[in-house]
């Protein structure tokens, strides 16, 4: 069953978007191959933790984040990976490990690497570990309100 809440608001919002089923994937790689798709054309989302509360940082699945960069564009001394006790509770609907980039339940500052520019569509997983969702990269920054900025590791 899909995030249905991530749906709505999609449909909400007219986005254009294809919902792709898939069998079950612990990773943004793994999910990148299951769908046939290009690991720098899938978004992985990760949360972190700063001084003003969770913040995604997007990033293909074929790059890390650096989390000096990160810092930087936030402005902010303090930035780190969100731990797994942090997560649980925090963004209900979603599977731990699989929160998109942008949903309806918590506000949360969203940026995004800008390698995903390259490509006019991104996939990223739908708010669970069996589905995902295509979109055009354009309508993935606008509709999360994201910051693009490079924030991966060379």
């Amino acid at each position: 069953m899909p995030a249905t809440a991530l749906i709505e608001k999609l449909d909400e919002r007219g986005a254009e978007y294809e919902l792709l089923p898939h069998r079950h994937t612990e990773t943004a790689a793994a999910e990148a191959r299951v769908l046939g798709v290009p690991p720098e054309w899938t978004a992985k989302t990760v949360i972190l933790r700063a001084p003003t509360g969770f913040v995604r940082a997007i990033v293909p699945a074929s790059r890390r984040v650096d989390l000096a960069r990160v810092r930087s564009v936030l402005g902010v001394e303090d930035v780190a990976l969100a731990t797994e006790q942090e997560l649980v509770g925090a963004y209900p609907g979603f599977e731990l490990g699989a929160v998109p980039p942008f949903d309806t339940s918590y506000a949360a500052e969203v940026v995004v690497d800008l390698h995903l520019c390259a490509a006019d569509h991104v996939v990223f997983e739908a708010g669970t570990h069996e589905e995902s969702i295509r979109m055009r990269t354009r309508d993935l920054i606008d509709l999360s309100d994201a910051r693009l900025a490079e924030i991966c590791e060379h």
